[in-house]
């Protein structure tokens, strides 16, 4: 990790609340980048009581803290913090391939108009079966999404990647959501150039947040209603993940 802010070529943001289990993962997978460009790694603790912060601190990244728990409000505190010409978000139970960062680096440099870049999904920690149905999700859902919203939506927060000078530019994370926070950005992105999801750049991540019928459902309902420019109806995806929202919020604030 780079001590000199203006060498740094990009800032990895992770929102973690009670992540001991996956982080040691997603941190290793980071240092296991192969690139020549510097990198900042940034762990925002949402209220954690496990070992995550000291996770963290142990293997030498920038440890934030934001007490109010959201996922957009953590977001957003890390990117403020940022120092990256480009700023990478991810999550805690990310498992980037070795290439990635490169990869997606590569895709900025030959299109000057790229504002926003993601990758399709793939799970670790489903098997065949369950990665091909995600697969199939990818190859019909994404693109009619991408065709609703005219291209402003498509990256996800488990691997969205952005250039810091045009988020500048925005509002930044809606603070008040605990989903749609990375659909809300990218509509904000897509007002200054391209928002891409290209099903070439491939992120592992986890499938837990997947596993039920429920939470499936709730998270087609919830992009249905972004599609369709609506406040979500469920604006968490579990009782296990984040803090249930009292009321509904619309993502364009």
């Amino acid at each position: 990790m780079s001590t000199f802010h203006s060498h740094i070529a990009v800032s990895i943001v992770i929102p973690a609340r009670n992540e001991e289990d996956f982080l040691p993962a997603c941190l290793s997978a980071i240092d296991a980048q192969e690139t020549d460009a510097q990198l900042e790694i940034i762990v925002v603790d949402n209220g954690s009581t496990d070992k995550t912060v000291l996770i963290a601190e142990g293997h030498g990244v920038q440890v934030l803290y934001e007490p109010v728990p959201g996922v957009g409000r953590a977001r957003a505190h890390g990117t403020r913090a940022a120092h990256g010409t480009y700023v990478l978000h991810i999550d805690a139970d990310t498992r980037l391939p070795k290439t990635y960062i490169q990869e997606a680096l590569t895709r900025f440099a030959a299109d000057p108009s790229l504002v926003c870049l993601g990758g399709r999904m793939r799970w670790y920690d489903a098997g065949k079966m369950y990665n091909a149905v995600c697969w199939s999700f990818h190859m019909v859902f994404a693109p009619l999404v991408r065709f609703l919203t005219r291209g402003a939506l498509g990256p996800i927060g488990n691997n969205m990647m952005f250039l810091k000078s045009i988020y500048d530019k925005t509002t930044g994370f809606d603070t008040n959501v605990n989903f749609g926070e990375d659909a809300d950005i990218a509509k904000k992105l897509h007002t200054y150039g391209k928002v891409r999801l290209d099903l070439s750049l491939v992120c592992d991540t986890s499938s837990r947040r997947f596993r039920t019928f429920k939470d499936i459902t709730r998270h087609i309902v919830n992009t249905t209603y972004l599609c369709l420019n609506k406040a979500i109806p469920y604006n968490y995806l579990s009782p296990s993940m984040w803090r249930k929202a009292k009321e509904t919020s619309s993502i364009d604030k």
